[in-house]
């Protein structure tokens, strides 16, 4: 059996991650079954020891602190296009007007809110930013409900999903028409120092199977990138310094293909 965890991210990102794993990880000569492992590991030391506990890889943001150091192989394959470092801009309603239309500059002077271990903490507060980092993610949307906290950003791919979710504390929240943030955030597969076969096998059947990949993300993705409307919000572009030396050219075209077939 193969454990491929899953857990410490939305729901969005969980059913697109395990199905292109599912797709990816097939092997035609014996049928192994995937276990979805969806523990949530609330301390980042505790996120970072998972391989130590017998999973055999995972889907995580290239650079992810919480696994420097650790011996693992690194699948350098950017695996949602970039969408991740989409961003759009999570705002109380009533709100909603004092957000439009910012610069940059004055977006700074607000609080940014980041759930504990998300990685987006340190590259908000590398660009500048005044970050609020603690809680979950429930906390964080009733927190900026209350008024205390001003923003929290979510990927393109899953900000729709999360507002609509009748279990999120959601009715007075809303997302901000005009402005959107991007950085390069690439997800990636890390495996187990011992799945050598398992990451060269991931890495052969993105190459053999990128229309089913693309059919994949657009089945998912299509309609959430579509509801974004980018085209039509002023863009941010901040930097992020944790993303690993090589990455530049792999994600560079990450711009303008969100609507293009591979």
């Amino acid at each position: 059996m193969i454990t491929f965890w899953n857990g410490n991210k939305s729901v969005a990102r969980q059913e697109y991650e395990y199905q292109l794993f599912e797709l990816l990880a097939a092997d035609s000569k014996k049928l192994e079954p995937i276990h979805n492992d969806l523990t949530d590991y609330p301390a980042a030391e505790d996120e970072g020891a998972v391989f130590d506990n017998g999973v055999d890889a995972l889907v995580t943001v290239a650079g992810n602190k919480k696994f420097a150091g650790k011996p693992l192989i690194e699948v350098k394959i950017p695996l949602c296009r970039g969408l991740l470092g989409w961003r759009l801009m999570v705002v109380a309603r009533e709100r909603i007007d004092e957000f439009r239309d910012l610069t940059l500059a004055q977006l700074k002077s607000k609080r940014v809110g980041v759930p504990a271990t998300w990685v987006d903490a340190e590259l908000f507060r590398a660009n500048g930013f005044d970050v609020v980092e603690r809680g979950s993610l429930d906390d964080m949307l009733g927190w900026i409900e209350q008024g205390e906290v001003d923003f929290m950003t979510l990927g393109v791919n899953e900000i729709h999903d999360i507002l609509a979710d009748p279990n999120q504390q959601t009715r007075n929240l809303a997302i901000e028409p005009t402005l959107a943030l991007y950085y390069p955030f690439p997800v990636v597969f890390y495996v187990n120092k011992n799945g050598a076969q398992l990451a060269e096998r991931l890495g052969q059947q993105w190459q053999e199977k990128q229309h089913m990949v693309a059919e994949h993300f657009f089945a998912h993705y299509g309609e959430a990138i579509a509801k974004a409307d980018l085209a039509h919000r002023q863009v941010m572009t901040l930097t992020n310094p944790m993303l690993p030396e090589g990455y530049e050219a792999l994600i560079e075209a990450d711009l303008y293909r969100l609507t293009e077939p591979l």
